[in-house]
């Protein structure tokens, strides 16, 4: 799974929580956050990826100050690093075909089509990943790594292109559902990922 399939896994994860377009920029960094260790030598990915088989939402919280998931933000940020992560360990296995004439999974939508429900605003993602300032920390990977990781992602394909929206083709668009799915199922199964989504348990 790539950079920009895991913001659209974000963006399923926001939309399946219902939370408010002003979390969106706080969600999509968390997308891209685990990987942002390539903006500083010598941090490895092993460091931001718990290995196969570890609860990945302890695993991530370790990394953020506790202080962070105070505010609805932090929290935003952190839900969409540990769907990240678990994103990973669904795709790592799986040798899933895209279709030859959908580059990175994604085909422009003609100006005034909304049918389906896999079209994303591609201008709203970048818009808001533009603005976003980094809520918290992950381990030491901070403000300056993942801002330089976001303008990386921006100038990757679908955003080089003229495109307000893109359609998410299959298999990409079941997958990234799948996993905002197992993200959520995993963060409900511990306490602590429930406090996170604001589930409190008695």
């Amino acid at each position: 799974m790539n950079l920009v399939h895991h913001l659209v896994v974000a963006e399923s994860l926001r939309e399946k929580l219902q939370w408010p377009r002003t979390l969106r920029g706080a969600i999509l960094l968390g997308a891209i956050a685990p990987d942002a260790h390539a903006q500083r030598p010598g941090l490895g990915r092993g460091r931001f990826h718990p290995p196969h088989g570890t609860d990945p939402v302890p695993f991530i919280l370790k990394l953020i100050k506790l202080e962070c998931l105070h505010s609805a933000q932090g929290r935003a940020f952190a839900a969409s690093c540990i769907a990240h992560v678990v994103a990973d360990e669904i795709t790592r296995p799986l040798n899933y075909h895209l279709p030859p004439h959908a580059p990175g999974g994604f085909l422009p939508v003609p100006e005034g089509d909304r049918q389906s429900a896999d079209i994303i605003n591609i201008e709203g993602i970048m818009r808001s990943l533009m603005r976003a300032k980094v809520p918290c920390m992950l381990g030491p990977i901070g403000s300056r790594e993942i801002g330089a990781h976001k303008w990386l992602v921006l100038g990757r394909f679908p955003f080089t292109e003229s495109w307000r929206h893109a359609l998410v083709v299959e298999p990409l668009a079941s997958l990234a559902r799948h996993c905002a799915d197992e993200a959520l199922m995993r963060m409900y199964s511990s306490d602590a990922g429930a406090r996170l989504l604001g589930a409190w348990r008695a």
